[in-house]
């Protein structure tokens, strides 16, 4: 659970502060206060993750070897956790 900017409570779960937007913000279950992620926390995961991809897609080719492109799969979660998860959400007025 991840605090809410009004309350500072724990009131938004993982799911809802991924998928919460502007336009669509998500409710804290505690005060009903509404936040959102802004939109360049989900671009610094995306171009994290893009260079990431890019290298495990360099080393797979050195080696020869196409086990090494599944090194995609935690680097998504790794960008998403490191710019996404950690980042403080924003109140809507």
């Amino acid at each position: 659970m991840y605090s809410c900017p009004h309350c500072h409570e724990a009131g938004f779960s993982t799911f809802a502060k991924l998928f919460a937007v502007s336009f669509a913000p998500a409710t804290c279950s505690h005060c009903g206060g509404q936040a959102y992620l802004h939109i360049t926390h989900a671009l610094m995961a995306l171009i994290a993750w893009i260079l990431l991809t890019w290298v495990f897609i360099g080393v797979a080719i050195w080696q020869g070897m196409s086990i090494y492109l599944i090194g995609t799969i935690p680097a998504f979660v790794l960008a998403v956790d490191k710019f996404m998860l950690k980042a403080p959400m924003r109140a809507c007025h």
